[in-house]
């Protein structure tokens, strides 16, 4: 009997060579590591000496009269004292969240590395944890040593520039480790070109060139957009769309969270969130930090264990309970606003109690045919084939209560397999029943 080989088969061949082909073995492997290990111990030792000089430069506050550019003013720090606040605290707070967004990116760059080091995808994907978190995205090193101090003005760019180029280079080769198409391995050089500019030549060049390079960044983010979807669409194989499916829901809840969180801010007391209150002093930059830790923690997960959760179900649950957590809200506002006005038609006196009640009730009988009515729309319209699927097995269940024809049954267990699974080639063999002379 000749069996066919599977496309199952080839694919898992093809994933092993493409693994095998992006690992580092020997001399290269040595410095690869020794280089992250030096690298991370420069970063953590520059943002220790960083932090001192920031805290100063935090907590300081301005003469009278005086140019103040980092410093508080003395009409600040009343209006901090009103609200219960001190500029050493907030420098401590901002600090303490700079401090922990480093040490977060380095422990999720050090788990790369202690598991994946030899893949060369993993290895620079920790390259660019430990440069982007503890290097640029707090500013603590920029504003605490390279803006003070000239001596540390190059070191402490160049950690930057890379730090900033690694950022587009990584979204160049993610998820295969490899530039595709290869022409793309041009778009690293425009990258260095364009943050040299931003780094080291903004004050020069700013009124000049501004306009033009900003739009030529745009494009290349767009470009590296479109690259994704097609390296998606037409490149990777399943192992590789699920990296990049846990990357696009780590960024859509960083960006989307933050998105939201500026819409509320706006929208409910916005002068209170800003200026009033403790609170409101130190939610923009928890909140703003918390969700785009969102971001790290996904690229980690896509590097190390993209399998272990099956990502379809979660982003399939977001997109539910994210637009039932809209959609109610929403509907909770209008009652409120207009069981009010109504209420205020026939009566002057207030009814606020009753008209939270009656609009928590409501809600609350919303909440389950709300659910249920945006699950069956977001199935039909993202996940199609899962829903026909699931639709074909319930009714062959209700056909298996009711249908005593073999052959018949037979002939739609064909049937659903095929809709279902769609193998490549599908056969039946039942098993005819044993003689009873044969059993022992």
């Amino acid at each position: 009997m000749s069996l066919q080989q599977s496309p199952t088969s080839s694919v898992e061949h093809l994933s092993a060579r493409n693994e095998s082909e992006t690992r580092l073995h020997g001399r290269w492997l040595f410095i690869a590591r020794a280089g992250w290990v030096a690298l991370t111990l420069l970063v953590l030792t520059l943002n220790a000496i960083a932090i001192p000089q920031a805290d100063a430069l935090l907590q300081a506050v301005c003469q009278p009269g005086a140019l103040c550019i980092n410093g508080w003013t003395p009409a600040e720090v009343s209006q901090l004292q009103q609200a219960g606040l001190s500029p050493g605290f907030l420098a401590a707070y901002q600090i303490g969240w700079s401090v922990g967004t480093t040490l977060i990116y380095t422990a999720l760059a050090a788990l790369i590395f202690w598991r994946r080091s030899a893949d060369r995808m993993a290895l620079f994907c920790a390259y660019m944890l430990v440069l982007f978190g503890g290097a640029t995205y707090t500013g603590l090193l920029d504003f605490g040593l390279r803006t003070v101090a000239p001596a540390w003005y190059w070191l402490v760019g160049g950690l930057e520039l890379l730090a900033q180029v690694c950022v587009p280079t990584f979204f160049l080769l993610f998820p295969s480790g490899r530039f595709v198409p290869r022409w793309t391995r041009w778009g690293v050089l425009v990258f260095v070109l364009y943050f040299v500019w931003y780094l080291f030549l903004t004050n020069a060049y700013l009124g000049q060139l501004s306009g033009v390079i900003s739009l030529v960044f745009a494009a290349l983010i767009l470009g590296l957009v479109g690259l994704q979807v097609y390296r998606y669409r037409r490149v990777s194989i399943f192992r590789e769309r699920q990296q990049t499916k846990w990357v696009v829901f780590g960024l859509v809840m960083a960006l989307g969270g933050f998105a939201l969180f500026l819409i509320i801010g706006n929208l409910f007391h916005p002068l209170y969130l800003l200026n009033s209150s403790v609170a409101g002093a130190l939610i923009p930059t928890t909140v703003t930090n918390g969700l785009l830790l969102f971001i790290p923690i996904s690229i980690a997960i896509a590097i190390l264990r993209s399998q272990l959760y099956d990502i379809d179900t979660i982003i399939n649950k977001a997109l539910v309970y994210g637009l039932l957590t809209a959609l109610l809200a929403a509907v909770y506002a209008s009652l409120i606003i207009g069981l009010e006005s109504l209420v205020g038609l026939f009566s002057r006196q207030g009814a606020q109690p009753l008209v939270i009640v009656v609009s928590t009730l409501a809600i609350a009988a919303l909440f389950q045919p709300l659910r249920h009515r945006l699950q069956q729309i977001i199935d039909r319209r993202f996940y199609r084939r899962k829903y026909d699927a699931a639709r074909t097995l319930a009714a062959f269940s209700a056909t298996l209560r009711s249908e005593v024809d073999l052959s018949q049954l037979s002939e739609q267990f064909v049937a659903v397999v095929q809709e279902t699974m769609q193998p490549v080639h599908v056969s039946l063999w039942l098993r005819p029943p044993a003689h009873h002379g044969n059993h022992q």
